[in-house]
């Protein structure tokens, strides 16, 4: 098995651990754009540890392309809560797999990425498998589905910037470090004027919130290594979707082990889910096995 996949589901691991660990930061709060904010701030402020690393140089060879990504993030994050404020999570979780051909298009119009016709089979095979996840569930109006497009739509071209600013000479690390460094610091000073009066977190919430900032940039480091050993932005966003299997494990086992502000499934849930993981596992190995 090519060792981008191996690192590309360590990371879809992490990422779900880190997707649990912020739908528990709701036990500490129940403002979502404060929620947002503060999580995006601890991972930039963690990220910005490793700046002795990763240098500086990637700012003066690429400044345009880092604004980029920073806003694209923020805007499609801004999307994304505009979509759960007006549909379910269950809807609009899974529609936030339109990524996978979100990114497929940029990859093919700006780096030249084509794929074999079994490999986007397996790329469809995957999207659908995430409503099965989300227990098959869709209810959500014109308008939250219009803003998950949106969102699916500025994180393809997020991804497909990051592989671009590789193949561009810009390390792993510092396309990592940056991508969250520069999200926080285009909100921040907005942020200061729209939430006044928002910034006090207390120590159970700051140990939340930096539990899960490690956990979110522990999978963007491998996320990152996989981009540039694989070269290609389509493949590994399809690995990537084993995320929504992972999420199903790591809720399992929270849930188990007590913890506050983990979702309780019935075994209703747990067999719907698991055929959505079947089909998951079917459609990346259909994937991987057609684009080696």
């Amino acid at each position: 098995m090519p060792s981008y996949v191996l690192l590309t589901l360590a990371a879809a691991w992490l990422h779900a651990l880190s997707f649990t660990l912020a739908k528990r930061l709701w036990v500490y709060s129940r403002d979502p754009f404060q929620i947002s904010i503060l999580s995006q701030l601890a991972c930039g402020l963690l990220a910005a540890l490793a700046l002795p690393w990763a240098g500086f140089d990637a700012v003066a060879q690429m400044p345009g392309t880092l604004a980029a990504i920073g806003l694209t993030v923020v805007a499609g994050q801004v999307f994304f809560i505009l979509a759960l404020r007006h549909g379910d999570a269950s809807f609009v979780v899974p529609m936030l797999g339109l990524k996978l051909f979100a990114v497929a298009g940029f990859s093919a119009l700006w780096l030249a990425e084509v794929y074999e016709p079994l490999v986007y089979l397996g790329a469809a095979g995957a999207f659908a498998s995430l409503f099965l996840l989300s227990d098959g569930k869709l209810r959500g109006s014109l308008r939250s589905a219009l803003f998950v497009t949106a969102a699916a739509i500025l994180y393809g071209i997020t991804d497909v910037l990051l592989v671009r600013a590789i193949r561009a000479g810009i390390s792993p690390l510092e396309i990592g470090v940056y991508s969250l460094i520069v999200p926080p610091l285009l909100t921040l000073p907005i942020s200061l004027a729209l939430l006044p009066r928002r910034w006090r977190v207390s120590a159970p919430f700051g140990r939340a919130l930096a539990i899960y900032a490690a956990a979110q940039i522990a999978g963007m480091v491998f996320l990152m290594i996989a981009f540039g050993l694989a070269g290609k932005a389509t493949i590994v966003n399809i690995v990537q979707t084993s995320r929504g299997l992972w999420v199903l494990v790591v809720v399992y086992v929270m849930g188990r082990m007590g913890l506050a502000g983990v979702e309780r499934l019935t075994g209703a849930q747990y067999r719907t889910r698991a055929l959505g993981a079947a089909l998951l596992t079917g459609s990346l190995a259909l994937a991987i096995l057609a684009h080696r």
